[in-house]
């Protein structure tokens, strides 16, 4: 009984961590620091995401989540709702339009 019961919860464990994805994230609108930190806050706490990385200079990053609670769509669409292109998905324009002056692309900036 014993043996049956270390396989069972060894397999549990080894389906939990299979289920993990690391995806690349391509956020080419990110313009500042301020940018790189609304991304994080804005799916750090989702359900299923256990890691968010940003590099501000090259405009990726990777995030880590579990397939089985959150898919990558989910993900793309929360960035994008707070104003950020990702990967193939356009910011909300009206998201985009209320970020700070800093967040926007210097084209969209406006000082007159």
């Amino acid at each position: 009984m014993k043996i049956f019961l270390s396989i069972v919860i060894i397999s549990l464990a080894i389906s939990c961590n299979s289920d993990k994805i690391t995806a690349e994230l391509k956020l080419d609108t990110m313009q500042c620091l301020m940018c790189s930190i609304n991304v994080e806050e804005a799916i750090v706490d989702l359900d299923g995401v256990n890691k968010i990385e940003v590099d501000l200079k090259s405009k990726l990053g990777k995030v880590t989540y579990k397939a089985s609670l959150i898919d990558l769509n989910t993900i793309e669409n929360a960035i994008a709702s707070i104003g950020y292109n990702v990967n193939d998905k356009t910011a909300d324009p009206a998201a985009y339009e209320k970020l700070e002056i800093c967040c926007k692309k210097p084209e969209d900036v406006d000082l007159d």
